[in-house]
């Protein structure tokens, strides 16, 4: 086994990356709000999360619960419906994507920091 190849690390790191691209995303949006032809940059991810798990989820045998054909969200309803920039509404979005992403970064830290005291055998 590879110790840094372990699956809840590559998921907090793939975690990490869609969080740095949503806070882009959403501060492209904030940036060009006072902009009459601006359209808004969707941050809602679920289609590429589908279409990605679409190639990894398979099912074998008629037992197996099958991946649901579509992801839906409610957040994706809203975007669609909202072309226009609402600053207020950016601003949140973008509050919690930092929140997301501070947590991931702070668990994948921990992760690292209980790796090194393995390895070294000290606690620091």
């Amino acid at each position: 086994m590879r110790i840094f190849e372990l699956q809840n690390l590559n998921l907090l790191k793939k975690s990490l990356d869609v969080y740095t691209r949503q806070h882009e995303a959403i501060a492209k949006n904030i940036a060009n709000a006072n902009n009459p032809n601006y359209k808004r940059v969707n941050t809602d991810f679920s289609s590429e999360l589908k279409a990605r798990l679409e190639g990894v989820l398979k099912t074998e045998k008629a037992g197996h619960i099958a991946m649901p054909t579509q992801v839906h969200s409610k957040l994706s309803e809203k975007d669609a419906a909202q072309k226009e920039v609402d600053l207020t509404r950016e601003m949140g979005a973008l509050a919690e994507n930092q929140i997301r992403f501070e947590f991931a970064s702070k668990v994948l830290a921990g992760n690292y920091r209980l790796l090194s005291q393995s390895i070294t055998g000290r606690s620091q």
